[in-house]
């Protein structure tokens, strides 16, 4: 049994409160992104560019709830065509594994190879335990500017993304 098996009994309350001492805290709001280079399974490498992006930071690539977020990002991604958003899953597992994960989800945006987690303890997404890195779950929307918009610990909503993306895209093009 694991620690994060461990975890998972805790009652609801204990979890949270664990979370809130122990967990990095997420990037906030408006802060400018860390700048990032990673590798996808294919060999590609990717940044940040000028275009909105989704980060979504993969804690394990065999946990059904990642999964379940890795696939609702894939089902959506006509809307995030549409809205000019690129989406990058973020995980520490090798190419291989990763590209066998991607091609049993049937995934048609990067998942980018995070060795050693640097890029996600700079975004909070990585808790440093004695002997190894925890990596977290936690979704990040950064726009064109490197500022983050959005930053959620765990897997939000992917319609409630896309609506939060909608509003500010919209907000930025009326100066609101």
């Amino acid at each position: 049994m694991g620690l994060r098996d461990v975890l998972r009994k805790l009652p609801a309350p204990a979890q949270e409160a664990l979370r809130d001492r122990a967990y990095p805290r997420l990037l906030p709001e408006g802060e400018t992104a860390p700048e990032w280079h990673l590798q996808s399974w294919d060999d590609s490498w990717h940044r940040h560019g000028r275009h909105w992006s989704i980060l979504a930071f993969v804690a394990d690539l065999d946990d059904e709830a990642d999964r379940g977020q890795l696939r609702a990002l894939e089902a959506h991604q006509g809307d995030f065509a549409r809205l000019n958003v690129r989406v990058f899953g973020i995980n520490p597992a090798e190419g291989p594994a990763q590209s066998v994960k991607a091609k049993e989800l049937g995934l048609s945006f990067p998942m980018l190879t995070d060795r050693g987690g640097s890029v996600a303890r700079m975004f909070g997404a990585s808790l440093q335990l004695p002997l190894r890195p925890l990596s977290l779950s936690a979704l990040y929307l950064v726009n064109p500017d490197r500022k983050v918009r959005l930053s959620n610990r765990g897997r939000p909503s992917v319609e409630a993304v896309i609506r939060s993306v909608e509003a500010l895209q919209r907000a930025t093009r009326t100066g609101a």
